[in-house]
């Protein structure tokens, strides 16, 4: 075997050891990256959408946690409070078939459809009722935890 080789697997590995991984030289920009991507905890794609229900607009977020796919629902009527329900299995991105969709808040839980429009409205088939998702805009935020 080729001495240098055996010599820089040796030295290799007594890096890691002592390091707990490999160096490489880093850039004073790869620092400030490396940096910002440690600070960020969480980051989430939100779908916004509105309803109407007995008269009252209803702001119906659908969000998605990046990295860790769990997903919520925020169910707020305008100038109303907030309720956050948990989304199970799955809250698919359209166009995808008709899904059976769980959302649960406390005690409450709700099972429906949620159904693809061919003109970019969804909708929510709960087990209390009907809900006609119409997008809002901006349709798609992103925002982040540090």
């Amino acid at each position: 075997m080729n001495k240098n080789l055996i010599t820089c697997v040796f030295g290799m590995a007594g890096l890691a050891i002592s390091t707990g991984g490999c160096m490489t030289a880093a850039s004073e920009d790869d620092l400030d990256t490396a940096t910002v991507a440690a600070d960020v905890t969480v980051c989430r794609q939100v779908e916004h959408f509105d309803y109407v229900h007995d008269g009252a607009v209803t702001h119906f977020d659908v969000t998605t946690e990046l990295g860790t796919g769990r997903q919520f629902v925020d169910e707020r009527k305008v100038g109303g409070l907030d309720k956050q329900y948990r989304v199970a299995p799955l809250w698919s991105a359209c166009p995808s078939p008709n899904e059976v969709v769980q959302l649960t808040r406390g005690t409450t839980t709700l099972i429906g459809i949620h159904d693809c429009l061919p003109d970019g409205r969804e909708e929510y088939h709960g087990s209390d009722f009907q809900r006609l998702l119409v997008p809002r805009a901006p349709f798609i935020t992103f925002n982040c935890d540090p």
